[in-house]
């Protein structure tokens, strides 16, 4: 009988370590990722003209987009990297609509995660699709409607870099800022296409 109980007592034990996350999985950090159209909208890009741009006496390129408004969907997969390793914000590639002047903040993703620090975002772009209702002028001409950043089908654009999430133990939200003011002058006024290699460069990563 004695032998019994301890046997019992262990397996109670050994069933109360795997109900506490704490002990056995050090415990779960929520992360939520949200994304701006352009949280730094009183900054002043420099961009270099697409090809075929108009330039501007001096050298620079004929782009103003004071007042832009419009909106940009995109889809992406969200990840959080710790040395080699990296863990997803959702199962499936997330999507979203922001506007293009800042003014909103749209959720992307959520997700429990390892209570780990985490020093590095990951931001895979599948696809990013810009409607401008006004504001864009390029080369002096005014540019409204779809813009589509150059994304090859199959592929994505990568954007990764250094984020400040905070300690282990504490929920965290990362910011996607798509800075849209920065690359939408990029877009070739003809084909209405932004080089992949422009909408990386102004893509920042951030935790709130």
């Amino acid at each position: 009988m004695r032998t019994i109980a301890s046997a019992s007592a262990l397996l109670l034990g050994l069933l109360g370590v795997g109900c506490n996350g704490e002990l056995v999985g050090g415990g779960a950090r929520d992360v939520n990722a949200v994304a701006t159209g352009d949280g730094t909208a009183s900054s002043s890009p420099s961009l270099a003209p697409a090809p075929g741009l108009a330039l501007a006496p001096g050298g620079t390129a004929s782009f103003q987009s004071a007042g832009l408004s419009g909106t940009v969907s995109f889809t992406a997969r969200v990840e959080l990297v710790r040395g080699s390793s990296s863990v997803s914000l959702q199962p499936d590639p997330a999507s979203a609509t922001v506007r293009t002047d800042g003014r909103d903040t749209m959720h992307v993703a959520e997700q429990l995660v390892p209570r780990e620090r985490y020093g590095v975002a990951r931001v895979t772009f599948l696809s990013v699709t810009a409607n401008v209702a006004s504001g864009l002028a390029i080369g002096g001409a005014t540019l409204t409607g779809r813009v589509d950043v150059g994304i090859p089908v199959g592929q994505g654009v990568v954007v990764e870099m250094p984020v400040d999430l905070g300690g282990a133990n504490e929920d965290a939200t990362l910011l996607i800022d798509l800075d849209a003011s920065a690359w939408l002058g990029a877009a070739d006024p003809v084909t209405r296409i932004v080089p992949a290699s422009a909408f990386r460069g102004a893509v920042k990563l951030r935790g709130l």
